[in-house]
């Protein structure tokens, strides 16, 4: 019996480690969605911007400066939200970015394995990553009748 009990419990924590990669993997994909369109925005912002930029030369006049320069400011918004969106995935996978190099290391990691740069100290931040209770038990449900209702409840 007691070897069940074993087999039972290893195989549950093998399913929580395997859940939360799969929740890990998932939002990962959710963030670098979310930076493609980010990406992909800037690239239409620039495509717009040198189309004006072209009217302008053309036609020698400097009509539509402010368009360009709402432009402007709509793509540092959207390298703002990239970089937020990769600090997320950082943050994500539990590592960092060395000062130097720009490897990905462990959070806790206090050189850079690659190029052996002291690292900053930093601080634990939690990614929200929604999570199921991980001691699910069933339980047993019992029917009691005829129980007198001003009784106190010792159980």
């Amino acid at each position: 019996m007691d070897f069940f009990n074993k087999l039972g419990k290893k195989a549950s924590e093998t399913y929580q480690v395997t859940k939360e990669k799969t929740v890990k993997f998932s939002e990962e994909m959710k963030l670098k969605g979310r930076m493609n369109e980010a990406k992909s925005k800037i690239t239409n912002l620039y495509e717009e911007i040198g189309e004006q930029v072209y009217h302008q030369f053309k036609t020698n006049t400097e009509e539509g400066k402010e368009e360009i320069t709402a432009k402007c400011e709509e793509i540092s918004a959207q390298f703002d939200v990239i970089s937020k969106i990769e600090s997320d995935i950082l943050s994500l996978k539990e590592v960092k970015k060395c000062i130097k190099c720009g490897a990905e290391i462990n959070k806790k990691d206090d050189f850079c394995s690659k190029c052996g740069k002291e690292q900053p100290k930093t601080e634990n931040v939690n990614v929200n990553i929604a999570e199921e209770p991980k001691d699910v038990q069933e339980a047993e449900v019992t029917e009691i009748k005829d129980v007198p209702e001003n009784q106190p409840n010792d159980q």
